[in-house]
């Protein structure tokens, strides 16, 4: 059974049969021999399923490459495996060919029937008229093929044969783990061994359904749960962590009272089931099963070790919940909490062969070692694996650590490889992650660690490369460059957050990570908890002990508290001081202790301890200092009107780019209308490529473009004299990260003179373009010039142009205005201390409504 949308399409077993029996037929017939590897890369179908029991019907060994893999991963592996043979998809066809996987191969797709067209056939052109007699097929025969999850590096690949799958098989049939009226969703891809043992040969040897879903998200699978009446679930721990947050988060948003109540029957559920084996959470949550599946029963959790915290809440709630453990080389199980002897604080016990623990300390936890029908003969084509895989006796050494209690469960500890597992039954190499991200300009060190089931990494940043970068936002600097990073990998391997550290990350005397301290490490980066100062040098005292060092440290500490003012802390990182923050310092420092800092000061600190030394070197203030910076002659002739020459060559430039912008990416603007007749006003949109502000500028009139202006990167835009000229005809005035002051000021002159403000509040391109935080800087700028704002959402130029690409691709491109925005609505009044922040939040909202399908505006 298949859900898509809202459409359900079933296969009966009668038809799965016929299919997969005349493929394995029409396969012989086509000179398939016995052994022979053939390959599936295509995600789950049902032509998936026919295919890959037809392939071991002929006698073949099933290849299964992970459908989520770049054409040049899969084609890498295709050619190692040695397939001659592979069913796949149409678009993956092309991107192999692409990859110059072109000759040597029969490609067979699964989404085109029995039509032949590029150089392929559809997968029914094989099938033979009927049923044949097939090849004799032997226990020992390898079934599949299987390669291990890699990074940057070639896995490693091992055979399982017919008899490691059926040693699994066998004893959870016995144990009745799924009955013929069972309905299981299998949200997996069926590439992993786990989900094809248990949620593709499990099912089809109980006679129970099988549910697939065409995309494993949340609101897909519930949709599944209800319109497919699904009984149990194959599924991973991170899964379940999901479901029991998204539960939570429901009952959370009801109120505190909601919640204690809640956690109180969950945890009266929790006791009966531990203390007398009472099963009372289907009736106390009886609404929670209603919304989440009526009929969902049993879940059953591989791929990565169920807590048993998780497992318990699970129960708690009422459902039944099955794991165990195992490896890929074990044909993913080999033991199991299964139904009758449960203990979910453990692993289970052996299903069928043995385990032993060897060197165990004094706790009895020592390394898993396993021997038995379901365990693997060896990795192929590497010896030197083997021998580091299997003791000389003949077990197989796991790698993991665990012990065995008096009633021979097994209780895992942790993993002795440093190798990563996570939720979805991905193996990353964190050595392999760190020198990738390791990489990027801001990094200095990187260590990546998992946490609850997905990649974070803790950062210490190259504050020399900051500084030299003029860079202040050091946490906006990190998260760009890694998200940047993270696009050219696989979506598993990267990074869903990460944490700044001050001090070089512990390793050991051969220069290793200590793997073990990280976890607590990042825990308390985090939370903001600093790593305990070292002692004050002599040198530390006496800059303490000095005027006006002494001063500005008093001040500070009253500022943000004593207990995060330190030495060694970042401006920004550990005191949240932005841009802003520091225009509001230097100001406070000029008034009450007569100390001037200038923007180039500023820029060179990047302690708390430079900024002492710097204000102990600072000259005295002028006794009634400005209430902000004062703007050079050479800054106010960027506003200054333009030249003749340049007015035409303004005129030229805009005719080009909105020619341009209009044949090349089919530039559609809407909400013209919305713009008011004349300034000052700002536009401010969102930034996710350098296409953005030719975008703007092509959608908007030539009368307009006149009194527009822009804020450019001073070390992008103004390096040579050719791009000053060109700036200067675009009414493009240099904003410098150094100097916020500065760059505000030029900005809020443009709005004094009665001119058009175009802003991009979100500073940095967005690595992956969805909308990021606006800056408060806009803020300052709305509420001291009291000018109406005009949202815009620009769409389409990070598909055409994103960050880290350098020509651009032919992509649509639309840009959408929006009503303007009158200060008094953001809560701009006379009278009244603004809130920046909560401006700039509120205009980001204003952004982000213009993409709701309801926003809709008049085409120009």
């Amino acid at each position: 059974m298949t859900v898509r949308g809202e459409d359900i399409e079933t296969l009966s077993y009668a038809r799965l049969a016929q299919l997969a029996g005349r493929l394995a037929a029409g396969l012989v017939a086509a000179g398939v021999a016995a052994g022979e590897p053939v390959g599936l890369f295509a995600p789950n179908l049902p032509e998936w399923i026919a295919v890959r029991l037809a392939i071991g019907a002929a006698g073949a060994v099933g290849v299964a490459f992970d459908d989520l893999s770049t054409a040049s991963e899969a084609a890498a592996l295709i050619r190692d495996s040695g397939c001659r043979r592979l069913f796949t998809t149409r678009a993956h066809a092309h991107a192999l060919r692409q990859a110059g996987l072109a000759s040597g191969i029969d490609i067979h797709l699964l989404d085109a029937g029995s039509v032949q067209g590029g150089g392929a056939a559809g997968w029914r052109a094989l099938l033979a008229d009927s049923p044949a007699v097939l090849p004799a097929v032997g226990a020992d025969a390898p079934a599949s093929l299987v390669y291990t999850s890699g990074t940057t590096g070639p896995p490693k690949s091992f055979f399982l044969s017919h008899a490691n799958f059926a040693a699994n098989l066998e004893p959870l049939l016995a144990e009745n783990l799924l009955m013929p009226e069972d309905r299981v969703l299998l949200p997996l891809p069926l590439h992993h061994v786990y989900p094809f043992l248990m949620g593709l040969l499990l099912p089809l040897a109980s006679g129970a359904t099988i549910v697939l879903i065409d995309a494993a998200t949340g609101p897909k699978i519930v949709r599944a749960l209800a319109a497919a009446r699904v009984t149990s679930i194959i599924g991973v721990p991170r899964l379940y962590d999901a479901l029991v947050r998204g539960l939570t988060g429901r009952i959370a948003a009801r109120g505190r009272m909601a919640m204690l109540a809640f956690e109180a029957l969950l945890g009266l559920s929790i006791w009966l089931r531990r203390a007398f084996g009472i099963r009372i959470g289907r009736r106390l949550f009886g609404g929670l099963h209603r919304q989440v599946g009526p009929w969902l029963r049993r879940l059953v959790s591989g791929g990565a070790r169920l807590e048993p915290d998780l497992a318990w809440r699970l129960e708690g709630l009422g459902w039944e919940v099955f794991g165990g453990y195992g490896l890929a080389e074990t044909a993913s199980v080999f033991t199991g909490n299964l139904p009758g002897r449960q203990r979910l604080d453990s692993d289970g016990r052996p299903l069928g062969g043995n385990l032993r623990i060897a060197d165990p300390d004094a706790e009895g936890v020592g390394e898993i070692q396993l021997k038995g029908p379901s365990v693997f003969s060896g990795y192929r084509n590497d010896p030197q694996a083997n021998q580091a895989a299997f003791t000389a006796d003949g077990w197989f050494r796991t790698g993991d650590l665990g012990r065995l209690d008096e009633d021979g469960y097994l209780h895992f500890a942790a993993r002795a490889k440093e190798m990563i597992v996570l939720g979805g039954a991905k193996n990353v190499s964190p050595d392999e992650l760190e020198k990738f991200y390791g990489a990027g300009a801001y990094v200095q060190e990187i260590a990546v660690l998992e946490r609850k089931g997905t990649l974070v990494a803790l950062v210490l940043p190259d504050f020399a490369a900051l500084q030299a970068g003029a860079i202040k936002r050091v946490d906006d600097a990190l998260r760009v460059e890694l998200t940047a990073l993270g696009t050219r990998l696989p979506s598993y391997q990267r990074l869903s957050g990460f944490a700044i550290v001050r001090a070089p990350l512990p390793r050991t005397r051969l220069g290793k990570y200590q793997r073990f301290l990280l976890p607590r490490i990042y825990e308390d980066a985090s939370k903001g908890i600093p790593a305990e100062p070292p002692p004050l040098s002599e040198a530390d005292k006496a800059l303490l002990a000095s005027s006006p060092a002494r001063e500005v440290w008093d001040y500070l500490r009253a500022r943000f508290g004593p207990g995060r003012v330190r030495l060694d802390a970042n401006p920004q990182l550990d005191l949240g001081i932005d841009s802003l923050e520091w225009i509001t310092i230097t100001l406070e420092l000029q008034a009450r202790l007569g100390i001037a800092l200038d923007e180039e000061d500023i820029a060179g600190i990047v302690t708390i301890r430079d900024l002492l030394r710097v204000a102990a070197a600072a000259a005295p203030a002028p006794a009634a200092g400005p209430a902000g910076p004062k703007l050079a002659p050479d800054q106010l002739r960027w506003l200054e009107p333009p030249g003749a020459g340049s007015r035409a060559l303004g005129v030229a430039l805009y005719g080009v780019n909105r020619l341009l912008m209009r044949v090349f990416f089919r530039l559609r603007a809407e909400g013209l209308q919305h713009l008011p007749p004349r300034g000052p006003y700002l536009i401010v949109a969102n930034h996710a490529s350098d296409l953005d502000p030719l975008a703007l500028a092509a959608s908007l009139p030539l009368a307009a473009m006149r009194s527009v202006h822009w804020g450019g990167e001073i070390t992008r835009l103004f390096s040579s004299a050719l791009a000053r000229a060109l700036c200067r005809a675009a009414n493009v005035f240099p904003v410098d990260e150094r100097a916020p002051a500065s760059s505000l000021a030029l900005a809020a002159a443009v709005l004094e003179q009665g001119g058009v403000l175009i802003w991009f509040p979100e500073a940095w391109r967005s690595p992956t373009g969805e909308l990021q935080r606006f800056l408060p800087g806009i803020g300052k700028l709305v509420a001291e010039s009291k000018a109406p704002v005009v949202p815009a959402l620009i769409r389409g130029t990070f598909e055409a142009l994103p960050r880290g690409r350098h020509f651009p691709r032919p992509a649509p491109v639309r840009v959408r205005f929006g009503n303007a925005i009158d200060p008094a609505e953001l809560g701009v009044a006379e009278g009244k201390t603004p809130d920046y922040a909560r401006i700039a939040e509120s205009l980001r909202a204003a952004v982000a409504r213009l993409a709701e399908p309801g926003a809709r505006a008049e085409r120009r």
